[in-house]
């Protein structure tokens, strides 16, 4: 039986998606390592509020308010809380009932401690959907099941073991027949109005992958232009807030998962023509829309890069040997080899002209 690999938002993020929180969960990402429809519509806005802590502790003879006070209480709790042995459903209420008293600043750190439970237990959690009558129960459910089929599994414990987790905040997804929960982070965005505007932009992130995942089976199961859209959008967020904690978990949704994809392609959608290896028509006009419509941006810069090496190659991502098989070309080997450290350098370089 195919035994899915464990995932974390490290994120990703990880090379493409590894572990990314919190981040992704992508079954896809063994291509690399967490904006609905348009970076436009949900690219993160910088937030211009100093944090109240920030404040408080810039003087070192600063003294806490009662606020700080009962803040750092509310997070240590919760901490305590997240170590324990509370259900993830059970957690998610404490996290309400506590947001509902914190500061944003503090809602911020509350969400961060709730990512991190993720993190740990996502392993944990899809370990518990491996044995063959957990699978077989939700082969026999259609796809996405709705909370009525749920409802209706026979096996007690198979049904009490997807409840439990879709009430927790995961989801399930598919990939090659294998069943198997993910971090809804999309649930997180209840908390928008009780954290600052660089979480808030950061849920958002994660969220629009688990709404829907962009690469399954070796493939994109999206269109290009919302690769697109997706690289811009956490290119955004890293340029709105780059001195956040989770900045580093952007840039890696946007060199090690988005960029690669767009660029590179995966197996079962290259950017090339399997019978020519020339750049695909539809990629290239793909491309020629990215540096249209996200003028100025890291993402269009790249996409202008790859195509002027394209150009010179005559449309050749790789060549073809005397049997027929996929040869490198120098230029484009050589830009597909450096391009997650260039697009970082790229970002890097964005952000010290602000």
């Amino acid at each position: 039986m195919l035994r899915l690999p464990a995932y974390g938002l490290a994120l990703l993020l990880t090379a493409g998606l590894a572990a990314c929180t919190g981040g992704s969960n992508d079954d896809a990402a063994d291509a690399t390592a967490s904006a609905t429809a348009s970076a436009s519509s949900s690219a993160p806005t910088s937030s211009a509020s100093p944090s109240a802590e920030a404040s408080a502790s810039a003087s070192p003879s600063a003294t806490p308010t009662s606020e700080q006070e009962t803040d750092a209480a509310l997070l240590e709790a919760f901490k305590e809380q997240a170590q324990s042995d509370l259900s993830a459903a059970e957690l998610n209420k404490a996290l309400d009932d506590k947001l509902t008293q914190a500061l944003p600043e503090t809602g911020d750190a509350l969400l961060r401690e709730m990512l991190a439970y993720y993190d740990r237990q996502l392993p944990n959690m899809q370990g518990k959907f491996e044995p063959e009558k957990v699978q077989q129960a939700l082969q026999k459910l259609e796809w996405p099941p709705t909370d009525e089929q749920i409802g209706q599994i026979k096996d007690e414990q198979v049904r009490s073991l997807v409840q439990g987790a879709i009430d927790g905040g995961y989801k399930l997804e598919t990939t090659e027949g294998f069943y198997f929960p993910v971090v809804d982070y999309g649930k997180l965005k209840r908390a928008d109005a009780q954290v600052t505007a660089a979480m808030k932009d950061y849920i958002a992130l994660l969220a629009v992958e688990s709404d829907q995942k962009s690469a399954s089976d070796g493939g994109l199961v999206i269109e290009r232009s919302e690769v697109a859209a997706r690289a811009a959008q956490a290119e955004a967020y890293v340029t709105a807030h780059p001195d956040t904690p989770e900045r580093k978990q952007a840039e890696n949704l946007f060199a090690t998962r988005y960029v690669p994809y767009l660029l590179m392609g995966l197996d079962n959608t290259p950017v090339f023509d399997f019978e020519t290896f020339k750049i695909d028509t539809q990629v290239k006009a793909a491309l020629e829309k990215v540096i249209t419509d996200y003028p100025g941006t890291v993402t269009s810069k790249l996409a202008q890069e790859f195509l002027a090496i394209v150009e010179k190659t005559g449309g050749a991502v790789y060549k073809k040997g005397k049997n027929g098989e996929q040869v490198a070309i120098p230029e484009v080997k050589a830009f597909y080899d450096g391009l997650e450290a260039h697009a970082r350098q790229l970002l890097d370089e964005a952000n010290s002209n602000k």
